[in-house]
């Protein structure tokens, strides 16, 4: 059987430039969307959906070079 891949899409009110950045990719799962999001700059609080849904708030951060997530549960409205 083949699994489906879900759309993440991770929303950024601030891209550390004073605009706000969209996100949108495929994944087969929320820890390799969190992996994705990875990539994205420390502090910045982001809004994460799947399939258009609210999955999460979420914030990377870092202490000693061992870059920490730190997960809410709410994630606003429904794009």
């Amino acid at each position: 059987a083949t699994l489906r891949r879900a759309t993440y899409t991770l929303c950024y009110d601030d891209d550390a430039l004073g605009l706000p950045k969209r996100i949108e990719f495929e994944a087969d799962s929320p820890a390799t969307a969190l992996e994705i999001a990875g990539g994205e700059a420390d502090g910045r609080q982001a809004r994460l959906f799947v399939d258009g849904e609210p999955l999460c708030q979420l914030v990377k951060a870092s202490a000693a070079d061992a870059p920490y997530w730190i997960v809410a549960r709410e994630a606003k409205a429904r794009l």
